[in-house]
């Protein structure tokens, strides 16, 4: 079953809005377009797509009026909308953003360019679907979680690195930045951002590229960030004097969130900054009440995970709503082979307490949306919502590589690592939670 994100391409020009949803169909966009205006917010209320592409103006009604309209209603007011405009100039930014505007793209952007912008929209719509689902699993384990404050972004000052030389012009735009609501902290070399990035915590990352230089230092750090457990959805703005490197996705693929010209100014830069961090603190809105969830009824007595009947329970529920919008759920099992022995050779508080480690282990590796649950004394279970086979293959390795390569404390100055075998099933038509879990069990192999 492959996983097809829906979304709403709206725009006055019929056919450039037919046109959009078919580039968009290889890329795994299942479109529908729209070019009444005025019929967008009813469409959108009742298809309940994952995202709002509006390309273009229509004769009808204003755009930004189209997305005021979504973001007052309630049954439309969580699915991101991001917009394709010509102008994009700080004005248009600006009143996209009192609007309630996600994103905004220069129309005339290239085609994997517009992917990569909207992919972080297709996390929030997952998060925000399973937020949902596992509110309404845990009220059933008597665990009562309040959602009245996710939509809401509350203005406040925002703490930025700023990572550049200090030629003229990105000392320009440090400086035009930190006018604005940002503190600005400012590092000339990517290895002290690092440092600093590992000791304080920041909203955003800007890295400034100037025109002699290449882009090698920002992608440099921009690897460092999304390979680090406790960075790894930190918002980085890359902005480069050198237009060359901006006219594909590379960028994005070297794990930049938005790639700008540092000619276009300060206030763009910093529009730029509001929808990054207004898009991180909707994800954090999110992040409160999943963790909320796992309350005692829900959690593991021993380690702290989820415990097994939440999981199937919930897993029940994603496989229904899932099979209704589409969606898809990949399992990974893991089994520890060598907790047995070290349980008869030790005893049961040193598994145990290896156990609880290499659970905190798994959490710090997975996102807010995903689940880990023990299913028995020496295997974990890991549910990734929307996760294609491919991607819980990667987030297996990714894991698994984790847990061999760590050494677990047993007590008495003494380490061990864990043998590790690891099963992946995706969900196919059909499914219940019971057969997923088997169908991964019986996968399970070496790694």
């Amino acid at each position: 079953m492959t996983r097809l994100t829906n979304v709403v391409v709206a725009g006055g020009d019929a056919t450039a809005a037919v046109a959009r949803v078919e580039m968009l169909g290889p890329a795994g966009y299942a479109g529908h377009a729209v070019s009444n205006g005025l019929d967008v917010p009813a469409y959108v209320s009742e298809r309940q797509p994952d995202i709002v592409l509006l390309e273009g103006g229509f004769d009808d009604v204003d755009a930004f009026e189209v997305v005021r309209r979504l973001k007052r209603d309630p049954g439309s007011r969580h699915i991101p909308i991001v917009m394709l405009n010509a102008a994009a100039t700080p004005q248009a930014h600006r009143e996209g953003l009192e609007s309630g505007l996600d994103d905004m793209i220069a129309a005339g952007a290239a085609d994997d360019i517009v992917l990569a912008r909207l992919r972080p929209f297709v996390r929030l719509s997952t998060m925000y679907a399973e937020c949902i689902d596992r509110v309404a699993t845990a009220a059933e384990f008597r665990v009562e979680v309040a959602l009245d404050a996710i939509h809401e972004v509350a203005p406040t000052r925002c703490r930025v690195l700023f990572v550049g030389t200090d030629s003229p012009a990105v000392a320009s735009a440090a400086q035009a930045l930190s006018q604005s609501e940002f503190d600005i902290i400012r590092e000339t070399q990517p290895i002290a951002a690092r440092d600093r990035l590992g000791t304080e915590t920041f909203d955003a990352a800007v890295i400034a590229v100037d025109q002699n230089e290449d882009m090698a230092r920002a992608y440099f750090l921009c690897g460092h960030i999304r390979n680090t457990i406790n960075l790894f959805n930190l918002p980085v703005l890359i902005a480069s004097a050198n237009q060359s490197g901006l006219h594909d996705d590379t960028p994005y693929r070297q794990g930049a969130s938005m790639a700008l010209p540092l000619s276009g100014g300060g206030e763009s830069l910093a529009n730029a900054l509001r929808f990054l961090v207004r898009r991180q603190r909707l994800r954090w809105n999110l992040h409160g009440p999943l963790t909320a969830t796992l309350q005692k009824n829900s959690q593991d007595s021993l380690n702290g995970l989820y415990n097994e009947a939440f999981l199937r329970a919930h897993l029940s529920r994603i496989l229904e709503s899932g099979a209704k919008r589409q969606g898809i759920v990949s399992l990974v099992v893991f089994s520890l082979l060598n907790v047995a022995y070290l349980r008869e050779q030790y005893g049961r508080r040193v598994a145990t307490q290896l156990m609880q480690q290499v659970a905190d282990r798994i959490c710090a590796m997975v996102r807010v949306e995903d689940i880990a649950a023990r299913l028995n004394p020496s295997t974990i279970c890991a549910m990734f919502p929307d996760a294609e086979p491919g991607d819980a293959a990667r987030a297996c390795e990714r894991i698994t590589d984790g847990l061999q390569s760590t050494q677990f404390d047993i007590g008495d100055s003494k380490t061990r690592f864990v043998w590790a075998q690891s099963g992946i099933a995706s969900a196919e038509r059909g499914d219940t939670a019971d057969s997923l879990i088997a169908r991964a069990r019986d996968m399970l192999a070496w790694t």
